[in-house]
């Protein structure tokens, strides 16, 4: 099994289809063909098994204010393991990977955005009820600016000594 990190710069034809194969084999609501969502990803985290992507994870690095104070933060979407892959453990490592590349680069928190809670629980996440901003995104258009309380999808898990806070969450751009 080989783990890669990629910029998404880097990332070729092959592997971009291996990825897209992926996030539609894992999400039946993505968008065909596709690799990102909403918006491109800064990185991820690939993990191959001979040449087969069998599990994913993108990463966004950007500041959010939360409180009025600004964070270092590493935002994960899309983070799947192929069915014949799972309850191996892999999403553990890509989270536990992510972690230490925050702890090695001044990030302040991880944040994700998740209905099941119990897995990112156990991997040091918590789950916070913020009153959010976020730049709403559809089909490659902006549709404006979303104002509203998120009271049971955004999770947190701090990598610094700073305090996460009940204030307003501006995620200066679109949600993970």
């Amino acid at each position: 099994m080989k783990l890669q990190r990629l910029q998404e710069f880097e990332i070729d034809e092959a592997t971009g289809s291996a990825i897209a194969r992926l996030l539609e084999r894992c999400f039946p609501e993505y968008p065909e063909g596709r690799i990102y969502y909403k918006q491109l990803p800064d990185f991820r985290f690939l993990c191959w098994e001979k040449e087969e992507l069998i599990a994913h994870m993108a990463v966004e690095h950007r500041i959010v204010n939360n409180d009025g104070q600004p964070f270092r933060v590493f935002g994960v979407a899309d983070l799947c393991v192929a069915e014949p892959f799972q309850h191996r453990r892999l999403a553990s490592r890509l989270l536990s990977e992510l972690s230490l590349l925050g702890l090695q680069h001044r990030i302040d928190f991880l944040m994700l955005m998740a209905k099941d809670h119990g897995f990112y629980k156990s991997h040091g996440f918590e789950l916070v009820a913020n009153t959010c901003r976020w730049l709403m995104i559809t089909e490659h258009c902006m549709l404006g600016i979303a104002h509203r309380r998120v009271q049971s999808s955004l999770m947190v898990k701090p990598l610094s000594k700073k305090e996460w806070r009940e204030g307003l969450v501006d995620f200066l751009g679109h949600v993970f």
